[in-house]
C-alpha cells in the first residue's frame, strides 16, 4: 500500500517512483499478474525496476530498464544487494542451512568469478541435501540399488555407478556415515537423489570387490542456472559411454514395474535346446569358465538393461522401456541401444516345478553357481 501511495505521490509531482532492486537470485517478469502467466524475461539478482502499480496478492506491475510486466512485489527492496553481507549471511551458524545456501547462491550469483562463494555455495548445497535425507520420515521413493564395486572409496563408486550407461550428464556425488546425495547436470535440468546405502569393504583386500546395496528415497528436478553448474560441477566432465546413447531420464520404469524384476533372479545361463539326445546343454563360454548369460541389470536409474552374451566378441544391449505382467509372463517392449528400434518380446517363466526360461525362442535356466571369473585372461568366446 505505501509502495502504491508512494508512486502515485510521485506521478502528481511528475517525478519517478524510487528504485527497487531484486533481491532473488532471480525473478521472473511475467506477462500477467500470475504464477501460469508467461515469463518475459528473468531479472537477476541485483536488478533496478521502478514499481508503477502495486496490485492485490502481493503483484507489482513494474518497469526495469526497457522491460514492463509484473513480479512478486516482495522479492523487490529498497537498496542494492551487497555481496558482502550475502556472504556473511551464508556463513552465519545462526541461520538454516537453507537460508544460508540461498545467501551464498545470490553472492555467487552477483559475483559469479568468485571461486571462494562458489565453493561456499555447493558445500551447503550438499549439506543441506545430507541433512534432508538425514530427517527424512516419509520417503517418496524406495528405489533399490545393489552393484559391485573395485574402488574403496563410497563416493567415487556411487558416481561411476550413476554415469554407467548414461550419456552427456555430469554428477557428482557426497556422502555422509550412511547417507549419500547424488547430484546430475543435464543441459538445463538439476536432478538430485537422496538415499542411503551401506558400503561393505570388509573383504576388500581379499577379493579387490565392494558390495554396494542402498535406495533411493527421493528424487527432485530444477531449473540448473549457470551459477549452480559452475558451483556444483566445475572441472567434472559430461559423461560419455560407448556401449550406450540413452540420454539421462530415458527408459526409467514406475515402481510396479521395477517390482516385476526383483521378483526374478538376474542371471540366466543360456541354453542350447539342439541336442540329439533331446537333453538342454548350457552354452559354455570356454575362456571365462563359466555359461553365456542372459541378464537383467536393474541400475541406480530405475532402469533395466537386458545384456545376452553370445559366441564370439559380440553381446547384445537391449533396453526395457515397458513391461506388464500376464500369468507367468513379463511382456517387454526392448529398445536396441541406440534407442532406434524397438521389439515385443515375452519373457516366460519356469513352470512351478521347471527350471527353463524362455525370452521369445531364446532358453535359459537359473545360475545357481558361482562361477571364477578370468576377466581379460583370454578374449570372450574362446581360450
Amino acid at each position: 500500500m505505501k509502495t502504491m501511495l508512494l508512486g502515485l505521490l510521485m506521478a502528481a509531482a511528475g517525478g519517478e517512483p524510487p528504485p527497487a532492486y531484486v533481491q532473488g537470485s532471480s525473478l521472473n517478469l511475467r506477462k500477467a499478474a500470475c504464477k501460469t502467466a508467461e515469463v518475459l524475461q528473468k531479472l537477476p539478482i541485483g536488478t533496478e525496476c521502478r514499481t508503477q502499480e502495486s496490485l492485490e496478492g502481493g503483484w507489482a506491475r513494474v518497469r526495469c530498464g526497457e522491460a514492463e510486466g509484473f513480479v512478486v512485489g516482495t522479492f523487490l527492496g529498497p537498496e542494492k544487494p551487497s555481496v558482502e553481507k550475502l556472504a556473511a549471511e551464508a556463513k552465519d551458524p545462526k541461520r538454516t542451512l537453507q537460508q544460508r545456501e540461498e545467501s551464498a547462491l545470490r553472492a555467487a550469483t552477483l559475483a559469479p568469478e568468485d571461486a571462494g562463494l562458489q565453493k561456499e555455495l555447493a558445500t551447503l548445497f550438499f549439506e543441506r541435501n545430507l541433512d534432508a535425507v538425514a530427517r527424512l520420515k516419509k520417503p517418496s521413493l524406495r528405489r533399490p540399488f545393489d552393484f559391485v564395486c573395485t574402488v574403496n572409496d563410497p563416493e567415487r563408486c556411487l558416481r561411476s555407478t550413476s554415469t554407467s550407461h548414461v550419456d552427456g550428464v555430469k554428477v557428482r556425488a557426497e556422502v555422509r556415515n550412511e547417507l549419500f546425495v547424488i547430484a546430475f547436470g543435464s543441459a538445463e535440468s538439476l536432478t538430485v537423489y537422496r538415499g542411503r546405502f551401506r558400503f561393505d569393504n570388509r573383504r576388500f583386500e581379499e577379493t579387490a570387490t565392494i558390495q554396494v546395496k542402498g535406495e533411493v528415497l527421493e528424487q527432485s528436478s530444477s531449473l540448473l542456472t549457470s551459477v549452480l553448474d559452475k558451483a556444483l560441477f566445475s572441472g567434472v566432465s559430461a559423461s560419455s559411454d560407448v556401449y550406450s546413447r540413452a540420454p539421462f531420464g530415458q527408459y526409467v520404469l514406475n515402481e510396479a514395474e521395477l517390482a516385476f524384476f526383483r521378483l526374478i533372479p538376474s542371471k540366466w545361463a543360456l541354453l542350447s535346446m539342439k541336442a540329439e539326445d533331446g537333453i538342454p546343454r548350457m552354452r559354455w563360454n570356454a575362456c571365462l569358465k563359466r555359461p553365456y548369460l542372459l541378464v537383467f541389470d536393474p541400475d541406480i536409474h530405475g532402469r533395466v538393461l537386458v545384456m545376452i552374451e553370445s559366441e564370439g566378441e559380440s553381446m547384445e544391449f537391449l533396453w526395457v522401456s515397458a513391461v506388464s505382467k500376464h500369468e507367468n509372463t513379463l511382456r517387454l517392449t526392448l529398445a536396441d541401444i541406440d534407442g532406434e528400434k524397438a521389439r515385443q518380446e515375452t519373457f516366460k517363466l519356469p513352470e512351478p516345478d521347471g527350471d527353463i526360461a524362455y525370452l521369445g525362442e531364446l532358453a535359459c535356466t537359473h545360475v545357481f553357481q558361482k562361477y571364477p571369473d578370468l576377466g581379460g585372461e583370454c578374449m570372450q568366446g574362446g581360450p
